[in-house]
């Protein structure tokens, strides 16, 4: 049978036709979910944690995007999270979210960290009756949500003669007597808040003391958001405080999105976006930790029934995944290999260990080379070891960067190393101060000498 050209040219046509819409839908298909975020400030902490999690997204090429809308505030964010002019939204929980809103993760608990000089004795937020207290305002939510904390405690701000200070002024503040106590809101890891606290005038005999406030039941009932975390002992390493676990205030900021769809997305392909958002930021967190160290305090929200706020659909679907899959069903026999194969690894790592103890752990010897530095001075009486000690603890700062560069460390893995580091620079600051004065007392004197000198016969 002959097929005409005329045929035949259609029937190639609409092959190319059928091919480039496919490929056309394939294209459309598979690109990327774009979610828009509000994230607040550009320059904000919450901000930086989603662009680091997005160029995370892009780099392993998952099938969700976020598009960052930049905002003054958590307070904007909620407002557009309203309106749904955005996906998802970071928000504080001292400020009611909108009724279409559900929570996705919780990025951290914020804490009410109350810092007195020790030289006041004070001990609890109710010992602030008639006190005069400065409230480093970071958010516009920080002067009304401690009002609040007050009124539970029967106190007004009159009471305690509540002022909003600056963060460079807490030194002198405290210092002169001017205020008695320093309120700021955020979390120990936080370095502006640590810098608050390291502000906070005391010694190293007599350190601030971080004040203890006990939520009680009626907190619970009068504010769903707020709810009782503890300040870590030694959390401000600096200073070695609190000296012991101290109870207070917490309220967290979460990451919030839409549980309906908005736009083109439809609600399935909506919320598979979201199920694979919250399954990267729990499980990515500490990689995203060491590009914005906050993000380790990024945790799943509370999905079990009776929660106080509702979990997204997308983000529970994550949480509560049942599915049966090939390892469920093969368990024994994999955790026959695992057991098998933990035991060779252990054999080896032994063997390993065995041939390799003589070998010396890089930070344990930058500590042992801080002590020797710290001891010597202590008892050094030569004012010339000074600039020496000095140049050997800029050539350990050097390796000390080194060490963590190449080892990925966290904050946590080299606080001691830390702590060892400026004890050791203050000693050696304190010898270089004891030496000025007789470097300029000798000054002079060379002079005298060389003017009393015999003139060289020419």
């Amino acid at each position: 049978m002959k097929i005409s050209l005329a045929r035949f040219l259609l029937i190639i046509a609409a092959l190319i036709a059928v091919t480039t819409v496919s490929a056309v839908a394939y294209i459309l298909w598979s690109q990327p979910v774009q979610l828009r975020v509000a994230a607040g400030p550009q320059d904000g902490k919450d901000a930086a944690i989603l662009a680091a999690f997005d160029r995370m997204l892009e780099a392993t090429n998952a099938g969700v995007r976020l598009k960052l809308v930049t905002t003054a505030g958590v307070q904007d964010n909620n407002v557009l999270l309203g309106k749904r002019e955005v996906d998802l939204a970071v928000l504080r929980l001292d400020e009611e979210i909108p009724t279409t809103a559900a929570l996705v993760a919780i990025l951290r608990n914020d804490a009410v960290i109350a810092v007195a000089p020790a030289r006041h004795k004070l001990e609890n937020l109710s010992d602030l009756a008639g006190k005069r207290v400065g409230l480093i305002s970071r958010s516009p939510l920080d002067e009304p949500s401690f009002i609040r904390v007050l009124d539970v405690f029967g106190l007004k701000p009159a009471d305690v003669k509540l002022t909003t200070v600056k963060p460079e002024e807490v030194g002198p503040l405290t210092s002169s007597g001017r205020i008695d106590c320093v309120v700021v809101i955020g979390v120990p890891a936080d370095p502006e808040v640590s810098a608050v606290v390291y502000a906070v005038a005391g010694t190293k005999k007599s350190p601030p003391t971080i004040l203890a406030i006990e939520i009680g039941e009626f907190l619970k009932q009068s504010s769903a958001a707020a709810d009782s975390v503890k300040i870590p002992k030694h959390a401000f390493a600096r200073r070695l405080v609190p000296d012991e676990e101290v109870e207070t205030i917490g309220v967290p900021t979460v990451l919030a999105a839409n549980r309906i769809a908005t736009g083109p997305v439809r609600t399935k392909v909506y919320n598979n976006a979201i199920t694979e958002l919250t399954k990267g930021l729990i499980e990515r967190r500490i990689a995203l930790a060491r590009q914005v160290p906050l993000a380790s305090l990024i945790a799943a929200p509370d999905s079990e029934k009776g929660a106080r706020l509702p979990v997204h659909p997308g983000a529970e679907a994550y949480l509560s995944d049942t599915d049966v899959s090939w390892y469920t069903l093969l368990s024994d026999q994999i955790w026959n290999v695992v057991l098998v194969g933990g035991i060779l690894s252990s054999v080896f790592a032994a063997a390993a260990g065995f041939l390799k103890r003589s070998a010396t752990d890089p930070m344990r010897e930058l500590l042992d080379r801080l002590r020797a530095i710290t001891e010597r001075a202590r008892t050094t009486t030569d004012p010339a070891d000074a600039d020496v000690l000095r140049q050997e603890l800029s050539t350990i700062a050097v390796e000390i960067a080194m060490l963590g560069y190449e080892r990925h460390s966290g904050y946590e893995q080299f606080a001691p190393l830390q702590l060892a580091f400026e004890n050791t620079r203050d000693a050696v600051e304190a010898l270089r101060a004891k030496a000025r004065p007789s470097a300029d007392l000798s000054r002079p004197r060379r002079t005298t000498e060389r003017a009393r000198a015999p003139l060289e016969p020419l």
